[in-house]
C-alpha cells in the first residue's frame, strides 16, 4: 500500500482506548501550553490585522477563535487560531522532524471537533495520532533534505499539514478513501520556506496557519467527494522526490514499531525564541544569576554556537533591530545573550517590539557581542545515537570576560535545554500563568479554570465548552 494509505488508516482505524495516559497526558500539556501561547499572542503583531481581516470577509460562523470568541467558517478560524499559536515562536516543537506540529494540528483539531460535536476525548485521540501521523513521515523527510533546496523549504508547513488533514478526516467520520484523499489533497498545497526567517519578516509567523487552513480545506473537500493523488509521498512527482530530492522511506521504517507515541518526544519551549537561541540564552541567564552582572562589569563577550546547517541564517548573525524589532531579537544568539546577562531574564516582556526598541543598552551590547566561528578548547560532547537531528548535541558555549580579569564560561547543548522530558506538567502550568499575566486579558481566576479543564478534557462532553471558556475579549 502506498504510505499515504497507511497512515490515513493508522489515524483513523486505531481506536481512542489504544492511546497511552502517557500520550494522553503529553497531550493535554501540549494543548495547555498552546493555549497558553495563543492566549500571549492575541494582539502580537500582525495578529489583529489577520483577525480582523476574517471578519471583514464574514462567512458562517462554526468555528471559534480563541481570545476573541469570533465565529468564522472553519478555515477562517483554523487560520487565525494557528498564527495566534506560533506568533511568538513560544510553541513547541518535534524535533526529530523540526516540525512546529502543535500550531498546526491543534487548531484543525478544535474546528473539526466544535463543527462535529465531539467530545474532549475524541480531540485528544485525534491531535495525539495527528501529531503521530506527522511525525513519522516528518523523520525521514528532516533526515534526507540536504542542501539548498532541503534547507530552503520549511518543514512545518511542507509536512504538517498531512497529519492535521488526518486528524480531521478523522474526527469528521471520515472513511479511509477519504482521508487518502484528503492528504493527497493537502499536497496539492503543501508549501512554504525559510526566507520569511531569513528576512525576520511577520510572514514567518503565518506559515503553520497557511498549512493548517490547508489541511482543513483539504478534508472537507474530500468530504464532498473531491480526490485526490494517493502516491503523494513516494511518487515520481511526490513530496520526497520534488521537495527534496530524495528517495521515500519504506512503509516498514514509517511503521516501526514503537513503545511509545511520538507527542511524547515533542518539546515545551523555554524561551519565546527560537529554539537554536535557547542554549546560550540559558547560558546567559544562569551566569547572570551567579554573578549579578552590571554593563560596566563586562569587558567583552564572544558566543559559539553550533546551529547545524540553518544557524547563520536563522539566529547566528550579528543582531539588527530592523522593521520587526521582536522578530529580529526572537532570532539572534546575540539578543538572548545580552537581555539574559544584564536584565537577568528572557521572558515575554523583554521580547516585545516596544521593549527591544526602548531598551538601547541591551540593543547596544547585542551589537558588541563577537560572534565566534572557531573556539580553542571546546568542551566534547557526546553524541546521543537516535533519530534526533546531529546538531542537538553540538556544544553552545558562552564567553564573559570581565573588567576585573575574570574569564567565564558556560556550555549547553539543545538537546540538554529543549529535552522532551525537561518541562513537567506543573512547568507548563508556570509557563501558562506567564502567558495569561502578559497577555493583560485573563486573570488568574479564568486561568485556572482553563488549566483544570484541559487536565480534565478527557472528560468533556462537548469540545466547544473549552473554546466557550478560552473566550477573554469581546
Amino acid at each position: 500500500m502506498s504510505l499515504n494509505r497507511i497512515l490515513a488508516e493508522y489515524a483513523i482505524n486505531t481506536p481512542s482506548d489504544a492511546v497511552t495516559p502517557a500520550a494522553l497526558d503529553a497531550c493535554k500539556k501540549l494543548v495547555l501550553d498552546t493555549i497558553g501561547v495563543s492566549i500571549a499572542a492575541w494582539n502580537a503583531p500582525g495578529i489583529s490585522q489577520v483577525h480582523d481581516l476574517m471578519n471583514q470577509w464574514g462567512g458562517r460562523g462554526e468555528a471559534s477563535v480563541l481570545v476573541y470568541g469570533t465565529k468564522f467558517p472553519g478555515p477562517d478560524a483554523v487560520f487565525t487560531n494557528s498564527a495566534m499559536a506560533h506568533a511568538l515562536d513560544y510553541d513547541d516543537l518535534h524535533d526529530p522532524s523540526a516540525l512546529h506540529i502543535s500550531s498546526v494540528v491543534l487548531p484543525v483539531v478544535l474546528a473539526a471537533g466544535q463543527i462535529a460535536g465531539v467530545s474532549g476525548k475524541d480531540v485528544l485521540a485525534a491531535m495525539v495520532l495527528g501529531i503521530e501521523t506527522a511525525a513519522r513521515i516528518g523523520i525521514p523527510y528532516n533526515h534526507r533534505r540536504q542542501g539548498v533546496q532541503g534547507r530552503g523549504f520549511l518543514p512545518t508547513s511542507v509536512i504538517g499539514g498531512f497529519g492535521a488533514a488526518w486528524a480531521a478526516s478523522r474526527l469528521l467520520k471520515q472513511s479511509i478513501e477519504q482521508a487518502v484523499n484528503a492528504a493527497g489533497i493537502n499536497y496539492a498545497q503543501a508549501s512554504g520556506n525559510r526566507q520569511a526567517l531569513f528576512e525576520k519578516t511577520l510572514t514567518k509567523r503565518l506559515q503553520p496557519a497557511f498549512a493548517a487552513r490547508n489541511a482543513f480545506w483539504a478534508a472537507c473537500l474530500a468530504g464532498n467527494g473531491i480526490t485526490g493523488p494517493e502516491a503523494c509521498f513516494e511518487g515520481e512527482a511526490g513530496v520526497f522526490r520534488v521537495y527534496i530530492n530524495a528517495e521515500p522511506p519504506k512503509p516498514e521504517d514509517v511503521m516501526k514499531k514503537r513503545d511509545y507515541f511520538e507527542i511524547e518526544r515533542n518539546t515545551i519551549k523555554r524561551f519565546t525564541s527560537c529554539g537554536l537561541a535557547h542554549p546560550l540564552t540559558q547560558a546567559a541567564l544562569d551566569l547572570a544569576k551567579e554573578h549579578r552582572f552590571k554593563r560596566e562589569d563586562i569587558q567583552e563577550v564572544a558566543i559559539y554556537s553550533h546551529g547545524g546547517p540553518d544557524g547563520e541564517n536563522l539566529t547566528g548573525g550579528p543582531f539588527k533591530m530592523g522593521n520587526n524589532p521582536q522578530v529580529n531579537a526572537q532570532f539572534c544568539n546575540a539578543y538572548g545573550v545580552a537581555v539574559g546577562l544584564l536584565r537577568g531574564k528572557a521572558g515575554l516582556a523583554e521580547f516585545t517590539n516596544e521593549q527591544v526598541l526602548k531598551d538601547t543598552e541591551v540593543a547596544e551590547f547585542a551589537q558588541q557581542i563577537k560572534i565566534l566561528t572557531e573556539l580553542a578548547d571546546i568542551p566534547k560532547v557526546k553524541r546521543i545515537e537516535d533519530d534526533f537531528p546531529p546538531h542537538v548535541d553540538k556544544p553552545h558555549v558562552l564567553v564573559v570576560k570581565t573588567r576585573d580579569g575574570r574569564e567565564l564560561r558556560k556550555m549547553y547543548t539543545i538537546r540538554e535545554i529543549l529535552s522532551p522530558k525537561r518541562m513537567s506538567m506543573d512547568d507548563t502550568v508556570e509557563k501558562f500563568y506567564e502567558c495569561t499575566r502578559f497577555s493583560g486579558v485573563c486573570s488568574d481566576d479564568k486561568a485556572h479554570k482553563i488549566i483544570s479543564m484541559v487536565l480534565k478534557l478527557d472528560h468533556l462532553a462537548n469540545i466547544s465548552e473549552l473554546l466557550d471558556i478560552c473566550t477573554l475579549v469581546k
